[in-house]
């Protein structure tokens, strides 16, 4: 089998609670993970799903295979031409099922014979594409252990159908279309494709046009008749990220940052195919318009020069500052005063004096120092974090003035004394950083750098990957402008008391330059060794996706406990452990290699099912490609059902944790 779009092959289905409905003209209740209930006496019924090509080595007889139907029926009932030849990456194709009801539950029941590293996770949301769910497969064969299957095991699988009510055989419906939703379909889209109206698809599935539909959730489709696939032209979204040229095939390295990131020959096939020509022309007009941009740019700058010295006063009055102009420093006054009038909306953050500051640190002694120039204190009754900023910190100040978000760190209030040092105090965070928690308290348990108290057990760690989700998410869809936070590393990840995370240290974001203008270049290459994408690494091409690549170097931190560089013992060569991933996903007896790759400390106290989706979904995270790695928005849902299926697995397991003090039982 093929394998699905990089993150919805180990997207995990929702843990929603039981929700049928009943009676002769009830319609199905959508996303329900046990499937479409038995209405009325219409029991049994043959109907069709849609089944979408997952890579360009597909065949009628290997789809046939997976439904366990022929290659010609599958060609038949798809209106196609029966052949041997490979078919295109996501050709749609109808595949029959005869759907019937069991346990009140209706379903079309295939079977399956497990080949390694099959989990009911990756069969249902990968190599069905979500036509089962892994809650359906688990009760559908109880005889069964679901984090131990076996290769050559036979298993039953249910895949989602429905029978047409007796108030839709009225109305003229023969029969419902299992659909699979594709990533950015809406109802609107779904109404184009099959010719409905919205009201009937909202009718035959229970929802509204309020609804949010999940990518790989299955919804019902009323049909007269199947329409013909080649009177329907589906639409698969674009990737939202620029491709930067194609990179070298040998280690590259990066002379600012002494940062090398080598590529295998496995991983170097990105864009071959492009046309040089093409190439040529796209590099071209982007350039051009980096030209005309930079020339705007500095023509503004000189007009506004002189009214940024007009406002200086006013300005340095807004956060407190004397009006003189001899204690400025020229950094602080055409950098931070200049654009306050800009970053300060109306919810202005709190202005501190100085003594304030002085007071809340015990004049910032080394006891209150969290670490390098950041202190912890007590202001106003509430325990806050000052971090003495150095430089231009403008865009900093612009980005958290605008994000109101739980998963990014709350930028409280500031402070400037007549030194011309700036301070920003934010929210606390008690359990200090996340690489504090992971590594540096190990390795120093005694030391008052890390507040951090325990290890982190297996489903804290899902919750802050999906809190670390959330918080990129949101600067990158929800604020205006969307930013690229560019310096995404466990360090910047903050715990609070409950361990809920925040993404924190906004000094290198970037607008994410969404409005088609073109891709974002820099010469000037900053950051974290282990962290940094391949495309900005080598090209100086900044996009979301160079934050999805650094969030997935932090998702393998939380699945085995090293560092972003993996140090060897003497004589070893040190590993990124964004390409380690690759050697422990590879090969026939992944499940192992990936249990031995675990953090120890977790003590096999984890779902292994579920850790390997989530070491697929860092995997994908981490692809050399920018365009095969998903979005953070896509990322988020996915983790979010991870964490969902973790809590259950939490819920029915009994074992007591050594990393905590709390026992962990059966409810």
């Amino acid at each position: 089998m093929g394998i699905l779009s990089p993150i919805y092959g180990v997207v995990l289905v929702t843990m929603i609670a039981l929700r049928l409905s009943h009676g002769a003209s009830a319609q199905q209740s959508y996303n329900d993970v046990n499937g479409y209930a038995c209405t009325g006496k219409t029991n049994t019924c043959t109907t069709y799903a849609m089944y979408r090509t997952q890579s360009s080595q597909e065949t009628f007889a290997t789809v046939g295979n997976l439904f366990n139907l022929t290659a010609a029926e599958v060609a038949k009932d798809s209106g196609k031409n029966l052949t041997t030849a490979a078919l295109a990456a996501k050709t749609a194709l109808y595949i029959k099922l005869s759907c019937g009801c069991t346990n009140g539950t209706y379903r079309g029941t295939v079977t399956h014979k497990v080949v390694a590293q099959d989990t009911y996770t990756t069969l249902a949301n990968s190599t069905y594409e979500g036509l089962t769910t892994y809650q359906a497969m688990e009760a559908a064969n109880p005889a069964y252990l679901p984090t131990a299957l076996q290769p050559g095991q036979m298993l039953d699988v249910p895949l989602r159908c429905a029978c047409p009510s007796a108030s839709q055989t009225a109305n003229g419906t023969k029969l419902l279309l299992t659909y699979v939703i594709f990533p950015q379909e809406t109802l609107g889209i779904m109404s184009g494709y099959f010719g409905n109206s919205l009201a009937d698809l909202e009718a035959a599935n229970n929802v509204t046009a309020t609804t949010v539909l999940q990518a790989f959730s299955t919804f019902l489709i009323p049909l007269k008749a199947l329409k013909a696939l080649s009177a329907i032209s589906f639409v698969y979204p674009t990737p939202t990220s620029p491709s930067p040229p194609p990179p070298p095939t040998s280690s590259n390295s990066s002379a600012s940052t002494g940062a090398t990131v080598t590529k295998s020959a496995s991983n170097t096939p990105l864009y071959i195919g492009i046309a040089v020509g093409v190439l040529g022309m796209v590099l071209a007009a982007v350039f051009a318009a980096l030209l005309v941009l930079v020339t705007r740019r500095r023509q503004k700058r000189a007009r506004s020069q002189h009214e940024s010295q007009r406002s200086l006063k006013k300005d340095a009055a807004l956060i407190g500052l004397p009006h003189h102009r001899d204690s400025m420093t020229s950094s602080l006054e055409t950098g931070f005063l200049a654009d306050m009038s800009d970053v300060m909306g109306s919810d202005k953050p709190t202005v501190f004096t100085y003594e304030e500051l002085q007071n809340a640190t015990n004049n910032f002694s080394d006891n209150s120092r969290i670490q390098g120039s950041v202190y912890f204190g007590k202001l106003q009754g509430t325990l806050v974090a000052i971090k003495q900023m150095k430089g231009n910190m403008t865009q900093e100040l612009k980005i958290l003035s605008q994000v109101h978000h739980g998963n990014v760190v709350r930028l409280v209030g500031i402070c400037a004394n007549n030194s011309g040092n700036v301070f920003l105090v934010y929210e606390y965070a008690e359990n200090g950083s996340l690489s504090d928690c992971l590594h540096y308290q190990v390795a120093n348990p005694s030391s008052n750098f890390s507040r951090s108290v325990g290890l982190l057990p297996w489903t804290k760690r899902m919750q802050i990957s999906l809190d670390v989700a959330s918080g990129l998410e949101y600067i990158h869809n929800y604020t205006n402008p969307s930013f690229v936070h560019k310096d995404v590393k466990s360090s910047n990840i903050l715990l609070d008391e409950n361990f809920r995370a925040k993404v924190a240290n906004f000094g290198m974001a970037k607008s994410a330059n969404m409005s088609g203008a073109g891709p974002m270049l820099t010469n000037h290459i900053v950051g974290t060794q282990g962290y940094m994408a391949p495309e900005y690494l080598e090209h100086g091409l900044v996009t979301t996706k160079a934050d999805v690549y650094s969030f997935g170097v932090v998702l393998l931190e939380l699945l085995s406990g090293e560092e972003a560089i993996v140090k060897q013992d003497s004589g070893g060569k040190d590993q990124m452990l964004s390409l380690m991933v690759f050697e422990v996903l590879e090969g026939e007896n992944q499940m192992p290699q990936l249990q031995a790759w675990m953090d120890p400390r977790l003590q096999n106290a984890y779902p292994p099912d579920i850790a390997y989706s989530v070491a697929s979904l860092a995997k994908t995270c981490v692809d050399p490609d920018p365009a095969l790695r998903p979005t953070m928005k896509d990322i988020t849902y996915a983790l979010s059902k991870m964490l969902a299926a973790s809590l259950e697995w939490e819920s029915t397991v009994v074992f007591t944790s050594r990393m905590s003090n709390v026992s962990i039982e059966a409810r």
